[in-house]
């Protein structure tokens, strides 16, 4: 088990309100700055989806081929409680780190709630924004860019994420692993 209780996290889902849109896929990554121990990527089924033109653009899931692929919301939660098993001791609650990941952690504690689960039994309420952290690098001089998008950041930093795994969870908690360490250094 690692020594820090971070868990980064990317979502895909059907639209912007976690209280009505689906959640769709999570990424998720667990490593230190020596590297990633382990991701996984969990699609998962709804019957029926709710979802935007919007939010299905910017990701571009074929909602078909998904559900094809997908596991119902108990198997996905099944999964995702053995990932954690596998990295986190049972008492220990893992700090969510994503770019906005607000958006990431509000779509994970519905989908748990849904399903009779505390989100705080696993997860610290507590997040590590890269976001937050890379405004804070541009205040105080050390990040000269005018647009903190993700985009952006992968780009400044030469991080590299194939045309077809971005906007997909697990391609983006990868990346967002990498940001995180590139921002870290920059505090050195």
């Amino acid at each position: 088990m690692l020594t820090n209780t971070y868990l980064f996290l990317d979502t895909e889902t059907g639209g912007l309100d976690p209280q009505r849109h689906s959640l769709l896929s999570l990424g998720l990554v667990v490593g230190d700055a020596a590297g990633i121990a382990e991701s996984l990527e969990i699609l998962v089924r709804h019957e029926p989806y709710v979802v935007t033109g919007g939010g299905m653009k910017v990701n571009r899931i074929d909602l078909a081929a998904h559900h094809e692929r997908a596991l119902a919301p108990a198997a996905a939660l099944e999964a995702l409680d053995a990932f954690l098993d596998r990295h986190f001791a049972p008492a220990a609650r893992a700090t969510l780190v994503g770019h906005n990941v607000a958006f990431d952690q509000a779509f994970l504690s519905r989908f748990l709630l849904t399903l009779g689960r505390d989100p705080e039994g696993r997860f610290h309420h507590r997040l590590v924004d890269t976001h937050s952290i890379a405004s804070a690098l541009r205040d105080a001089g050390r990040l000269e860019l005018s647009r903190l998008s993700s985009d952006t950041l992968f780009e400044h930093f030469g991080i590299q994420v194939p045309a077809e795994k971005r906007h997909t969870a697990l391609g983006d908690t990868l990346a967002t692993f990498e940001l995180y360490w590139k921002l870290v250094g920059c505090l050195r």
